[in-house]
């Protein structure tokens, strides 16, 4: 008698092909890592990785407050503030960090200064070219989708039109430094509007680095400081976060070279080894919440009101989001503090998932928008539509059937939105994850390996100049 057995994975795995590099380039990569495990890339923890966990994490969430506030702006709005309207559970505080992507901007800066200043030659080299490059490579295949129609609306263009666009575009916003922390809002892609910042804050660092790399160790502490407390006074939020990057990375620099001295010193008493992880952890708790800062109606808001109220000048006449940059600025820097001494935290970022989210973070923050463009009408659709006025009279409107997963579950309340907001991500995401994932090896790696290349080529590591050629010209 035939029998009939349902084939394992291990069987279903042997069917695929086996040398393929082309059908392993296709899968995500920790997919193709179960299927090939014998080519799986071992990645190692170094003093500093929960850095790129917690930005890795930090960009997923920008990419769930793009998803959001274009698609879901019920669920964007603050809470406690419209009366008979409950607020539902992920607009209220703490929950609605999920999508709060502007403080998590604030984190990227501070990293930035942090990584930037922990390994300032390599990063000069090495960093700052394969940002450079890799959003150049990005851009250029957006400007290709928009022509082509896949993007929504474009201009009647001809290629050569669109490429000198798009030369523009890299030209006088992406790669300008010189409006230091002004959104250009670059076309393309509007979500690159950080990259100008990005460029222009890192030659700012690098300056002062080089100012102040022999001065005495607390000389330079106290200069970064004043230079941090200066730029604030200035309104210069971005500046501040980078060189508050700085003072960190020297912060962990120090730490990590007195740690075998602390393990051999005498134990502290318990209220002193107990005050820093509090202090801490309330600097967390307090940044998690400025971060559900609301983009309208802060002044309404309960909590948030409060911080509004005490933002000092220049910045509580800036416009009406500058507050928020002041409160999201500190919290960032408290919350990267926070993170690299708590132990529970520090584990979490240094995860698997936390550091997968690491290696392609800079990928989802490229891919999501153009994704997302491409996807989240066709995936979302819109609610249905109920007929208005009267049949036969020239106001009436027919029914507009439903659509997509809006059709499905509705927006009309906060409940049903929250489950379109999910099933839709659920949609989505993986989309998402897939693009960034394969940007990430086929463009982004290899970028910064041509940027190593072009290290290695550049650096004179010959050792000491010398003397000779001068004497003999004298």
């Amino acid at each position: 008698m035939l029998s009939l057995s349902r084939p394992s994975m291990g069987s279903l795995v042997r069917l695929l092909p086996r040398n393929s590099s082309f059908f392993k380039a296709l899968l995500p990569s920790f997919v193709a890592d179960a299927i090939y495990p014998d080519q799986k890339t071992i990645w190692r923890l170094h003093p500093t990785s929960y850095l790129d966990g917690l930005r890795g994490i930090a960009s997923f969430i920008v990419f769930f407050c793009h998803y959001t506030e274009n698609n879901f702006s019920i669920l964007v709005r603050s809470y406690g503030i419209h009366p008979g309207e409950p607020s539902g559970m992920i607009s209220l505080p703490y929950f609605r960090i999920i999508f709060s992507g502007r403080p998590m901007v604030h984190i990227f800066f501070v990293i930035s200064g942090f990584v930037l200043s922990y390994k300032p030659i390599k990063c000069i080299h090495a960093r700052s070219l394969e940002k450079c490059y890799t959003t150049l490579a990005s851009t250029f295949m957006i400007m290709c989708l928009n022509h082509m129609g896949f993007l929504g609306t474009q201009k009647e263009w001809s290629w050569i039109e669109q490429f000198w666009d798009w030369k523009r575009v890299v030209f006088h916003q992406i790669t300008w430094p010189w409006a230091w922390d002004k959104d250009l809002g670059p076309g393309y892609d509007i979500h690159l509007w950080t990259i100008p910042i990005e460029f222009a804050h890192s030659m700012l660092l690098f300056m002062v680095i080089l100012m102040l790399s022999r001065v005495k160790l607390r000389i330079r502490q106290a200069m970064t400081f004043g230079l941090m407390i200066y730029c604030l006074t200035c309104g210069k939020w971005a500046g501040f976060e980078f060189l508050a990057g700085m003072f960190l990375a020297e912060i962990h620099v120090l730490q990590s070279a007195a740690s075998k001295d602390w393990e051999s010193s005498e134990p502290v008493s318990v209220a002193r080894s107990l005050a820093k992880p509090l202090l801490q952890i309330l600097l967390i708790l307090i940044g998690l919440f400025i971060g559900g800062w609301p983009n309208k109606d802060a002044d309404k808001t309960p909590g948030i009101r409060w911080f509004l109220e005490q933002t000092p000048a220049p910045f509580n006449n800036m416009g009406h989001l500058a507050p928020q940059k002041f409160w999201f600025g500190l919290s960032a820097v408290g919350i990267v503090w926070a993170v690299g001494d708590l132990r529970p935290l520090k584990r979490l970022f240094e995860g698997r998932v936390a550091q997968y989210c690491g290696r392609v973070s800079y990928a989802v923050y490229i891919c999501h928008g153009p994704v997302l463009n491409m996807y989240e009408k066709r995936v979302l659709g819109h609610p249905f539509v109920a007929a208005k006025g009267e049949v036969g009279s020239p106001d009436y409107k027919a029914a507009v059937l439903g659509t997509g997963v809006k059709g499905l579950f509705g927006v009309a309340t906060r409940a049903q939105a929250t489950m379109s907001w999910f099933v839709g991500l659920l949609v989505l995401g993986p989309l998402v994850v897939w693009a960034a994932d394969i940007f990430w090896r086929a463009i982004d790696t290899p970028v910064v390996e041509i940027g190593k290349k072009i290290e290695t080529a550049c650096l004179d590591d010959e050792g000491e100049p010398s003397h000779q050629g001068y004497a003999a010209v004298a």
